[in-house]
Order: structure tokens, then C-alpha cells, then sequence
């Protein structure tokens, strides 16, 4: 016996020397295995946590055999002493040593395997793992059975994420991988922590393929995961074959995501059969889109779809959570799959024999996929009552005039969200389909969204959409998408006809649809409608001409400015915009209803940025600006920084790589500075604090004041003008109560102006004497401090309680619990402060900004209705006492009545131009245009509050777009400098005199030149006044108009030499009249440059005196012969002057 002892005790540390001291043994057995004949040998069954090993029973030993828990495939002891071991379906058979009718030991060792199976696999039937387990008599099962009740009841921990850990280790033994502690710290702890029932793969792609085994094989058994992802991951041979393991295997995976891992047919057929093998399942979504199996591969597909039913026929014996009815499939997702119209065909037809499609599927998506063929089965799917909630057929190039056709049919009750996008109407467009088209617009239940992108919509399908939407009284925020659709100029019609009927769209995309001029009657009619919360217009005017952006941009501006404007997000993106955005950024200072812009690709530069960052000064609404790919420097980014600083609303700001990407280039450092800037700004305004509303008071008046302050002034000076008319006249036709009123009037306008100022101290003397709402806070948060106190204590008790139930030996001592709870009681103990924060500034700010909104919105509609009270009262009033004084000016002398009744002339002349530049458009701004050194011409009328809410057009955005935009039409240019004096020239000039065609009326040659030519008249000299002073003509540089007027002798009688040379100078002046009008009829000569004349000008002007006085004769002569020229604009002013000059003289 002591021999058999030291032997055993030998032969125990030989097995351990020889597994190593990290397996950990629960049992060792000594047995006997048949061998050659009827002989046996001993040996010596270890069971450790994942393995049993078969060793020699020798010292020293070794072991003969050994596999892994998971290769038993069945169980069976049929006699006392005989245990049997299937493994990979191969039978070992092993007795006992002692007596053959004792199966102690026996049952020890099955006993050993089941609880250290449910230690591993604890949620799962020990016969789920183990195939067949067959003891006889069924008593000896009693142990195992109350092992398994124990865990599936739940009464035994299972472990982070029910024991993956563990499992993800007996894996790991199982494919002889090493054990990586990463692994199980991240779902231990971050899948924990998040409740996360899905395995993403992607967060273990750093390890090798071979690593990603044991973390897929893991799932086989596990009950906390239910949905496995392996999206966009290239997996291996070996982890492809795992995942169609793990799905023939599991009890608890819902979903499978198996998108764009590069399956192909082969594997869509192995995963058919491993889900038609696994009865258990209760698979709900499946996703195999971007994957090739193309039609093959879904033939073999369709055969599950027709057979998987909501009910799952092997797991109702589980126990919670696997024992739960099935919900059946309800997504399947089978985009990009390179299927065509026949496998599509074959789907639809197993989606319709399987009766419980039509109640369990609620996704379908085929997008990507062929389907020009007929797919008359997949429309006869449709066309069947069913529970479709989304449908994407986008990019399928089915006929969408076809599909409409089967949606009418069978899915207006449920479908909401429907996508169509990149397909064409059918090329047989018969008026039978369009009826049906528009129906179900009309008759849908539940529609959410509709995206008809880059479908070439026509005209007719357009308007039907729009009116059957229109039509359609049950439902309500819809998204719409008819982005790039080439609507054109025929799109923009319908659309600004239909739009504003359509009360059910929430959100409108029809960017991308070259609408160009015409998107601003669209954007107009668009304001009219009051459901629509979000609008993108974006790239539609890149092909648009310069001159129709701006009325398309004002038409932006003006929707934006309503009052009742409910728009809520804008994107205008990608539209090359640069200085035209100007006018939008203006006008987002004082708006209040955007709270998201995306003005990306807009080329706005560092202008653009910095009136986006006077803008963002003083707005309070907006929250989401994306402002990248336009240009901007580090100049707009710290205009944007400094802006941000006084800005508590904008919460995100997508970070502008393009454009920083290029500052970074330049100056890394500053970038990064300005960056951080805004991003720690942004942080700022994400916590909840609580800000004074004097900033919008202030704001608020100013708009207030600066569009209401003239008018106001006018109308009270004109009314206390009339009033002290009245009261020094003495009229009786007013009396003195309407004069009491009108100087009433008066003061309550001077008041009106700093109304709203007065309701801004209304409101603090209100929080300074004790906000309500405040006060409310504080209560609310000492009480709830008190409950959170009580419900403390009272948790301490129950726990303590609870402790002494689960453990009374250990918390029997009254002194132990007394320790306990004092312990527990300090650690509940909860700030009363921390309760105050959460209440008062957290939950109180964002209620008492609100609040304030609130004030500041009475506070405008009272100041306003007053002010406009005022102006009303004024403006009748001042009427009525100006007629009161028509009887009193009559009775006036005449003197006064001329000049009180050019006053009234004049008041009345100036009251209507004012009203009628308020009922029309500002017209006289747009005809005149002053001098930028000039005075501004202040409007009399009262201005829009809108457009004193838009901010004025910059000076350098103005001086900018002025050289693209020139005037149209301009005065006549002056050459300042031409009547200077010039030197005299010694010499005769080389070229004839210029012909004289630019004098508009025909003179007579002849007067006036006995005159000029006179003997004894003086020389010409240069006036000594200035030659652009207005007293100074410009002909009196040559001296002979002087003369003339200024001689004592041009009031005589003429000689007869006189008179006669003059008739000679008539009959030649006519013969050069002919002359000319025939040289007017042939072609006309080149234009001389600008140069060339000034310098025969001179040359004229600087003749010789001595040539100017030759004889009549000579000078009639020498002009008959020679052709005319072209004489200088001067001197034929001078000819001109001369002939008035002897016609006036010959008057007298």
C-alpha cells in the first residue's frame, strides 16, 4: 500500500513536470485502456480547464493523447465502470480500476467535463456543445442536470460580455494561437462599457488573419453578441470559413454584416447552407452588398430566403436570453452584387413564396444592380401588401414609371423611405402610367423620404410629383431630392409655380439642376412655403452670367429676412460665388432663423471671412457653418478667431482642410495658433452657460431706431410746424383739443424712440428685485438635493439588507453592519453644489436664454406696433391741419399768400414724393448717382427694419465689382487743360486748315469779316483770366469777340467796298456750300487721331496776322479752288461768333 502511494505520488509530479505548472488539473483519474487483445494498461486521464490528456501511468510519463473539449462529440457509459469518448468520430473507450458495479468515478469524470464546459460556455446547453450524451440509468444525470439548471437560470455569473474572455482563451488553445490580452481587455472593457452587442472586426484588423480566428470562433458559443460586422474587411481563406462556422453554430447572432469582403459565389452557397443547417438562429438583417456573387451565387441564396420563417424551431427549450421567438428576416441588402434581371427574378419569386416576407421584411435594398431587363416578379413583390420601409432600387436602371406602377399597389401603407436615384423613366412614356405616378404621391401613408436624384426628370413627372405631394394630406416632413436633374429653365417653372403648395416638405435638395437665372423666382416662391426647414441650392449658377447672380443672391436675402421665415439650414455650396456671396453674409448678423450654412466652394477669400466674421459678432442663432474651399487665408481664419470670441451659439465648424492645408504650407505655427483658437472657442460654446441678453436689446434698438428715426423726426416737424401755424393764425377750422392731440403726439413720438430701450429696464428691474424663474431653480434644486439624499439612504439600507440575506454568517455581528453601512453612507454622500450646477446653470441657462428670447421678442413687437401707431397718427394728423389753413392763407396778403402757398406747394410736392417712394421701389437711388465726396442723400421714408438688419455693401467690395460693372451712360469727357494759353509760333504751319464738320448750324461766311479784317484793328491778345474760370469764354482767348462787342465804330454805317466785298464773300461761301455737300456724299475719310489734331489745331491757331489780313479777292479765290478741310471745333466757333456778332449789328 505505502509502495502504491509513493508510485501515484511519483507518477503526479512527473505529470507535472510534464505539462508545465500553467495547466491547471481540476481532476486526475487512473484507468485502464484495452489494448492488443484482451489485454489493458494503465493510464492516467487530466482534465484541465479546455483539454483532456491521456499520459502514462510510468514515471516518468508522457502524454499519449490529448484533445480539446470541443472535439467530444459524444458521451456515453452505458455500464458502472465504463466511460466512452467520441472525438472527431473515433470511440476511446476507458475503465475504471476499482469495483465494476461502483461509478463514482465515472460520474466524477463526466461530471468534471460538463462543469468545465459551462465554466467556458456558461448560456449554453451542455447537449448544444456535446451532440450526444448517453449515461445510463438516466439517474446518474442528476449532478449534471442541476449543474445546467444552475447556469442557465442565471443564478451564476457569466463574466464581462458573458464570458467572452474565457472563450476567446479556450479559442485560442483550440487553434494553438497565442492568447492576446489586448483582445480581451477591449471587450471586456470598452464593449462592456458602451453595451455593445455588436463585434466589429475593423477594430482588431491590426493583427494578423491568423490572430482574427480564435476572436470570430469565440462568438460560436456566445450569447451576449448579436451581431457580428466584418465591413470592408479583406479577410483570409481560414476567417471566411470561421464566420460560416460560427453561423452554422450560434444561438444568438441577429445580424450579419458581410459587406465588401470580397466574397463571391462559392461563398454565398456555403453561407445558404450553413444557415439552412442552423435551425436555431434567429437571423433578422443580413448585409452581402459590395461583394461579386453575382447571379450564381443568389440562386442559392433564394432557397433560404423561401424557407427562413419567425419562428425558430429548435430554441424554444433555451431559456432566456436565447430562448426568444424569432423575428424572421427583416433586412436584406444585396447592393452592388453585379446581379442582372434573372437572378433578381429568382429573389423576388422566393421573397413571394415564402409567406412570411410580406410581414417580416422592412428593408430591401438591390441598388447598383442591373435590372434593365423586366423583372415583372419583382414588381408583382411589390405590388402585394406587404411592410416595406425602405427601398433602394437606385442605380438599377429599372423604369421608374414601372416600379410606381407596383408601389401604388402594395406599398402606400408603410414605405417611407424610397430611392429611386440614377434610374430613367421607362422609353415608352403612354399617358397610362403618369395617372398612376401622381397617385401615389397622392395615397402614400407614410412616406419620409424621396430621392429622385440624376433621374432626368421630365417635365410632366416633375409637376406630378410636386402636385401629388401636394395633394396628399397625411403625411408630413418630407425630404425631397431632385438634385441633378437638368431641370433648366422648364424645371424652374414648375417648381416656382407648384413649390409654395407643397405643405408636406420639410427639406428640399434641387442643387446641381443648372436652374441658373431662374433659381431666384424659384428661391421667391420657396419663401412662400412655411413646412420647408431645410433648402440646398448649390451648384446652380456656375454658368450663370455676372449680371443675374446678384438678383438671384437678393432673392436669397430677402427669403431669409421674412419674419415668419421658418428655414433652418442652407447650403449654397459650390457655386463660385466670390464677391456675390457678400450680400448673403450681410444680411446673417441679425438673422434668426438659420442655425446651419454650408457656403463651401464659394471662393469667398479673406473678404468674404471677415464679413462672415462681423456677422457671426451679433448673431445669435447660427450653429453649423461650413466654410472650406474658399480661399482663405490666415488673415479671414483670425478675423474668424476674433469673431468666435464674442459668439456663443456656433457650436461645429467643420475643420477647413483645403484652405488650411495651403496655410500650413506658409506659416505652420500661426495655423496651427488659429486653429486651436477656434476649436477651444467651440469647446466654449458646446457648455451650457448662460449670457445677457443686453447684446440683442441693444441690437434690436438700433435696427429699431435707425429705420424709424427719420421718418419720425419728419413727421414731427412737420406736425409742430403746422400746429404753431395754426395757434399764430388764430383759425377756428381746428380746434383746441386737435391741437392738444397733436402736440401729444409729438412727445409720444420723441418717447417712442427709446421704447424699447425702457422695456429692456422694465425687464432688468424685474431680475434685480428677484427673477421668479431663478428662484423656482434654486427651490427645484434644494429639493431635489433632499430626494437624492433620501433615495441615498434608503438604497444603503437595501443594500444592506440584501447583503445580510445573501451572506447572514458573515454580517451576523451587528458591529460589522453598522461598519458597512457608516462606510456606505459617507460614500453616498452627494454636493449640494454639484445638484445646483446641474439645475441652475446647466438646465437653467438653456431655459433662461430662452427666456430672454422671448423678452426680446415682445419687447420688438410692442416697440414696433407703437412706432408704427405713431407714424400713422402723425401722418393723419399733419394732413388734417395742413388742409385746416386753406381759408386763413386766402385772406392773407399777396405777398404772403405767394410765398405760403409756394410752402404748401412745396409740402405737398415733397408729401407725395414721399409717399410715393414708399409705395414704390427706391427708384430714385438706382437713377441718380452722386459723387462719393458728396453728402448722402437721406430717404425720407421710413426704412425696411429688414434692410437695416443687412448690413451695407462694403467700400472695398464695392471699389472691387466696380470694375466689372461699368456706367451706362456718362456726360461727355472735358479736356481741362485744352484752353491753356500756347506759345506763339514763328513759323507758318506745313499743313492746310482743318475742315470744319463738326458745326452743327451753317453760318453765314460772309458776316462779319469787314470787321475782322478792318484796317487799324488791334492785335489778338491771351486774356489774363484764368481759362477754366466761368467768366472767362472760351473764345475770348482769341480776342475777336472782344473787339467787336467792345468797339465804338461796329454801330456804323458801311461803305460801299464793304458791302461789296461781303456779297463777293456771299456768292464764294455759296460755292463752297456746293462744294461741301459734295464732299459730304463721297466716302468719308479716315478718322485722324487724337494727336494729329490737336497739332493741326495749333498749327491754326498760331498762323501769321499778316496772312489772316490779305485782300477779299485773294481769300474768295484761293477758297473756290482748294478743296474744304476740315476746320478746328475752335475756329469755327470763332467763324460762328464773328457772323452773330456783324447780324446783330446789322439789326441796328
Amino acid at each position: 500500500m505505502d509502495m502504491e502511494i509513493l508510485d501515484l505520488k511519483a507518477v503526479k509530479d512527473s505529470i507535472r513536470q510534464c505539462l508545465g505548472r500553467k495547466v491547471k488539473l481540476t481532476l486526475k483519474v487512473l484507468v485502464k485502456v484495452e489494448t492488443k487483445g484482451d489485454k489493458t494498461d494503465n493510464r492516467v486521464l487530466a482534465f484541465a480547464s479546455c483539454r483532456l490528456f491521456v499520459l502514462t501511468a510510468k514515471v516518468p510519463t508522457r502524454v499519449d493523447q490529448h484533445f480539446h473539449y470541443l472535439d467530444i462529440q459524444g458521451v456515453e457509459s452505458r455500464k458502472p465502470n465504463q466511460l466512452c469518448l467520441t472525438v472527431c468520430d473515433r470511440v476511446y473507450t476507458y475503465y475504471t480500476t476499482h469495483e465494476e458495479n461502483s461509478s463514482h468515478e465515472v460520474d466524477t469524470m463526466v461530471l468534471s467535463l460538463g462543469t468545465a464546459l459551462k465554466n467556458i460556455f456558461p448560456a449554453v446547453p451542455l447537449t448544444h456543445i456535446i451532440r450526444k450524451v448517453d449515461i445510463q440509468p438516466p439517474k446518474r444525470m442528476q449532478q449534471l442536470d442541476e449543474l445546467e439548471r444552475a447556469t442557465l437560470g442565471g443564478t451564476r455569473d457569466m463574466g464581462p460580455c458573458g464570458g467572452f474572455s474565457t472563450q476567446y482563451m479556450c479559442m485560442c488553445d483550440y487553434h494553438a494561437l497565442p492568447y492576446r490580452e489586448e483582445v480581451a481587455w477591449d471587450v471586456d472593457t470598452i464593449y462592456l462599457s458602451h453595451d455593445t452587442r455588436e463585434l466589429y472586426l475593423h477594430d482588431f484588423d491590426y493583427l494578423e488573419q491568423k490572430d482574427l480566428i480564435p476572436i470570430i470562433s469565440a462568438l460560436e458559443y456566445n450569447t451576449w453578441f448579436r451581431k457580428l460586422r466584418a465591413s470592408h474587411s479583406k479577410l483570409s481563406h481560414e476567417a471566411i470559413e470561421r464566420i460560416l462556422h460560427v453561423v452554422s453554430k450560434s444561438l444568438s447572432l441577429e445580424e450579419i454584416y458581410l459587406d465588401n469582403i470580397g466574397a463571391k459565389a462559392e461563398f454565398a452557397n456555403k453561407l445558404s447552407l450553413a444557415l439552412l443547417s442552423n435551425s436555431n438562429i434567429p437571423l433578422q438583417k443580413l448585409d452581402l452588398s459590395h461583394n461579386p456573387i453575382e447571379d450564381k451565387g443568389l440562386s442559392n441564396l433564394c432557397g433560404l430566403v423561401a424557407k427562413l420563417s419567425p419562428v425558430a424551431g429548435g430554441a424554444v427549450h433555451i431559456s432566456n436570453p436565447i430562448g426568444r421567438q424569432a423575428k424572421g428576416l427583416s433586412h436584406l441588402n444585396l447592393s452592388l452584387c453585379g446581379l442582372t434581371g434573372k437572378g433578381v427574378n429568382m429573389l423576388a419569386h422566393s421573397l413571394s413564396v415564402n409567406k412570411y416576407m410580406c410581414q417580416t421584411l422592412t428593408f430591401l435594398s438591390l441598388a447598383g444592380n442591373s435590372l434593365r431587363d423586366d423583372v415583372n416578379n419583382l414588381y408583382n413583390f411589390l405590388a402585394q401588401p406587404n411592410t416595406l420601409k425602405t427601398l433602394d432600387l437606385s442605380a438599377t436602371e429599372c423604369a421608374i414609371d414601372a416600379v410606381f406602377g407596383a408601389l401604388l399597389r402594395g406599398c402606400t401603407s408603410s414605405l417611407a423611405h424610397l430611392n429611386l436615384s440614377r434610374n430613367s423613366f421607362g422609353s415608352k412614356k403612354t399617358r397610362e402610367m403618369l395617372p398612376s405616378f401622381k397617385q401615389y404621391f397622392t395615397s402614400t401613408l407614410a412616406l419620409k423620404t424621396l430621392t429622385l436624384s440624376q433621374c432626368k426628370l421630365p417635365a410632366d413627372a416633375l409637376k406630378n410629383v410636386l402636385l401629388g405631394l401636394a395633394c396628399n394630406e397625411n403625411i408630413s416632413e418630407v425630404d425631397l431630392d431632385l438634385s441633378s436633374n437638368q431641370l433648366g429653365g422648364t424645371g424652374a417653372q414648375i417648381l416656382e409655380s407648384c413649390i409654395h403648395g407643397v405643405r408636406c416638405l420639410s427639406a428640399l435638395d434641387i442643387s446641381d439642376n443648372g436652374l441658373e437665372a431662374q433659381l431666384g423666382p424659384v428661391v421667391a416662391a420657396i419663401s412662400k412655403n412655411k413646412s420647408i426647414r431645410k433648402l440646398s441650392i448649390g451648384r446652380n449658377l456656375n454658368n450663370i452670367k455676372s449680371k443675374h447672380v446678384y438678383h438671384v443672391m437678393e432673392s436669397v436675402v430677402q427669403m431669409i429676412q421674412e419674419e415668419d421665415c421658418v428655414l433652418e439650414s442652407l447650403s449654397i455650396n459650390d457655386s463660385r460665388l466670390k464677391t456675390d456671396l457678400h450680400n448673403l453674409l450681410n444680411a446673417l448678423g441679425s438673422n434668426h432663423c438659420l442655425q446651419s450654412l454650408d457656403i463651401s466652394g464659394n471662393y469667398m477669400g479673406d473678404s468674404g471671412a471677415r464679413l462672415l466674421a462681423k456677422a457671426l459678432q451679433i448673431n445669435s442663432k447660427l450653429q453649423y457653418i461650413s466654410y472650406d474651399r474658399n480661399n482663405v487665408t490666415l488673415q479671414g481664419y483670425s478675423d474668424i478667431a476674433y469673431a468666435l470670441q464674442s459668439n456663443y451659439s456656433v457650436k461645429f465648424l467643420p475643420f477647413p482642410v483645403h484652405d488650411a492645408l495651403l496655410c500650413m504650407k506658409t506659416a505652420p505655427e500661426r495655423t496651427e495658433n488659429l486653429m486651436r483658437r477656434i476649436q477651444d472657442t467651440l469647446y466654449r460654446n458646446v457648455s451650457p452657460m448662460k449670457y445677457s441678453n443686453g447684446q440683442a436689446f441693444r441690437l434690436q434698438q438700433g435696427f429699431l431706431l435707425s429705420s424709424t428715426q427719420q421718418q419720425v423726426d419728419r413727421l414731427v416737424l412737420q406736425t409742430g410746424e403746422a400746429v404753431r401755424t395754426l395757434r399764430r393764425s388764430g383759425s377756428d377750422l381746428v380746434g383746441a383739443n386737435s391741437l392738444q392731440w397733436a402736440e401729444g403726439l409729438i412727445t409720444d413720438a420723441d418717447s417712442s424712440k427709446q421704447l424699447i430701450s425702457h422695456l429692456h429696464d422694465v425687464v432688468l428691474r424685474r431680475d434685480e428685485a428677484g427673477n421668479p424663474i431663478e428662484t423656482k431653480l434654486h427651490q427645484i434644486s434644494s429639493d431635489l438635493h433632499t430626494v437624492i439624499t433620501n433615495y441615498l439612504q434608503d438604497t444603503v439600507e437595501s443594500m444592506v439588507r440584501s447583503a445580510q440575506d445573501k451572506c447572514p454568517n458573515v454580517l451576523s455581528e451587528e458591529k460589522v453592519v453598522d461598519d458597512v453601512r457608516a462606510a456606505c453612507l459617507a460614500k453616498s454622500q452627494l454636493s449640494s453644489q454639484l445638484v445646483e450646477t446641474a439645475i441652475v446653470e446647466q438646465a437653467g441657462s438653456v431655459i433662461l436664454n430662452k427666456v430672454n428670447e422671448v423678452n426680446l421678442a415682445i419687447a420688438s413687437t410692442v416697440s414696433d406696433r407703437v412706432i408704427d401707431e405713431v407714424v400713422d397718427s402723425l401722418s393723419k394728423t399733419c394732413k388734417n391741419l395742413q388742409s385746416g389753413e386753406g381759408p386763413r392763407k386766402r385772406a392773407s396778403t399777396g405777398t404772403e399768400m405767394g410765398s405760403r402757398e409756394r410752402g404748401s406747394s412745396e409740402s405737398s410736392t415733397r408729401s407725395e414724393r414721399s409717399d410715393t417712394v414708399s409705395q414704390g421701389d427706391d427708384t430714385t437711388s438706382q437713377k441718380s448717382d452722386p459723387s462719393p465726396l458728396a453728402t448722402p442723400q437721406l430717404a425720407s421714408k421710413r426704412k425696411s427694419l429688414h434692410g437695416r438688419k443687412l448690413r451695407p455693401q462694403s467700400v472695398v467690395a464695392e471699389s472691387l465689382d466696380s470694375v466689372s460693372e461699368l456706367p451706362s451712360s456718362c456726360g461727355q469727357l472735358q479736356h481741362l487743360g485744352k484752353a491753356r494759353p500756347r506759345r506763339v509760333k514763328t513759323r507758318a504751319p506745313t499743313r492746310p486748315m482743318g475742315r470744319a464738320d463738326l458745326v452743327e448750324e451753317d453760318h453765314d461766311i460772309s458776316e462779319g469779316v469787314d470787321t475782322f479784317f478792318r484796317p487799324g484793328s488791334s492785335t489778338p491778345t491771351t486774356p489774363l483770366i484764368s481759362p477754366d474760370s466761368e467768366n472767362s469764354p472760351r473764345l475770348l482767348k482769341y480776342g475777336s469777340t472782344s473787339s467787336v462787342e467792345s468797339s465804338p465804330h461796329t454801330g456804323g454805317a458801311r461803305t460801299g467796298s464793304e458791302r461789296g466785298s461781303i456779297e463777293s464773300l456771299t456768292r464764294s461761301d455759296s460755292l463752297a456750300r456746293s462744294e461741301s455737300d459734295v464732299t459730304r456724299e463721297s466716302p468719308r475719310p479716315r478718322t485722324k487721331s487724337r494727336d494729329t489734331e490737336e497739332e493741326d489745331e495749333m498749327e491754326d491757331e498760331d498762323q501769321s496776322l499778316d496772312e489772316k489780313s490779305r485782300s477779299v479777292t485773294s481769300l474768295i479765290g484761293r477758297r473756290s479752288n482748294e478743296p474744304m478741310l476740315k476746320r478746328s471745333p475752335d475756329m469755327s466757333a470763332r467763324k460762328a461768333s464773328t457772323s452773330s456778332n456783324i447780324s446783330s449789328m446789322d439789326g441796328m
